[in-house]
């Protein structure tokens, strides 16, 4: 997306800002890929700042992230984590791509396994399967995966908030205001719509792939998950549960691509993320440091090449 490709993007804040994933859905990722395919390069793409591409080094011989962003790309090769500098058998590179046009190093049957973390929903879909086709080998994996929007646990108006902030339009309520108070129009679309619905339209193409796996958890229909003696989630391995407070959650709603959209048309009224966190302390009695349990809906989907 534009946002994260402009220069004075803060890809470090990005980062720190965001969720992470579980070990047990790599494990579960792992599990699903090796009863058929090897393990000596996997691709990243929308790789953002790496942090799933330096995971996927732990299991991959070579492992190549890709983004559209040299920010993003820049970020990466700032931050190799040391032991990856030290190991000369662990092979990493970070290169300018998509997931519809892999950089030309990658070659047609060569990939092992490609992930996509938290961007699928921005791609164009018959493109992003075709060259993920183009270049997997047979059998090899195509896996991509995202979370939806947190969820306030036992404070529904606080969700009622973040809907109107990050969905909705002011103009809906108040048609003759002077200008847009809610970052919802400011989303690119389809994909944010894609997010929304956790992409359920979208149906991987049979005529390339096969061992379809596609695995949902809402936790308004699932339920608080459960967990064995060895703390295993078994409603879903990408479970993500984090406890907050507004001090963070503000670092989050900065790090959103419709955040820096709306401060670049409306930044001289006012700051659009302290206003959302300002109406979520003055409506639920919060401050900076109230601790707030938020879990987010996820998807996986796991597919084999042909």
């Amino acid at each position: 997306m534009a946002t994260y490709s402009d220069k004075s993007f803060n890809s470090q804040h990005y980062d720190d800002s965001r969720p992470n994933y579980p070990d047990q859905f790599y494990q579960e990722l792992m599990k699903y890929h090796t009863q058929k395919g090897d393990t000596e390069l996997a691709v990243d793409i929308g790789c953002g700042t790496g942090f799933v591409t330096f995971k996927l080094t732990k299991y991959f011989h070579k492992v190549i992230g890709s983004d559209p962003s040299s920010t993003m790309i820049q970020q990466c090769t700032e931050n190799f984590p040391p032991e990856l500098l030290q190991n000369s058998n662990k092979k990493i590179e970070f290169l300018i791509g998509t997931g519809e046009h892999h950089p030309e190093e990658i070659k047609a049957n060569s990939v092992d396994l490609i992930t996509g973390a938290e961007c699928c929903h921005w791609v164009d879909h018959d493109k992003f399967f075709k060259e993920s086709a183009r270049v997997l080998k047979p059998n090899g994996t195509l896996a991509y995966w995202f979370y939806k929007d947190p969820v306030f646990i036992g404070y529904p108006r606080a969700n009622e908030i973040y809907t109107n902030y990050t969905y909705n339009s002011s103009f809906d309520a108040n048609p003759n205001d002077d200008f847009e108070r809610y970052m919802g129009p400011y989303y690119q679309q389809p994909g944010h719509d894609f997010l929304r619905t956790l992409m359920k339209e979208i149906e991987v193409p049979t005529s390339d792939f096969y061992d379809i796996v596609r695995k949902e958890y809402i936790s308004d229909r699932d339920g608080a998950p459960d967990e064995n003696e060895d703390g295993f989630v078994t409603k879903t391995p990408l479970f993500i549960k984090k406890t907050i407070d507004m001090k963070w959650f503000l670092d989050y709603v900065k790090s959103w691509s419709a955040y820096h959209a709306w401060q670049a048309e409306h930044g001289g009224k006012y700051n659009v993320a302290e206003r959302f966190v300002d109406e979520l302390k003055l409506e639920l009695g919060w401050d900076d440091d109230t601790k707030i349990n938020v879990i987010w809906d996820t998807v996986y989907t796991f597919a084999r090449k042909k």
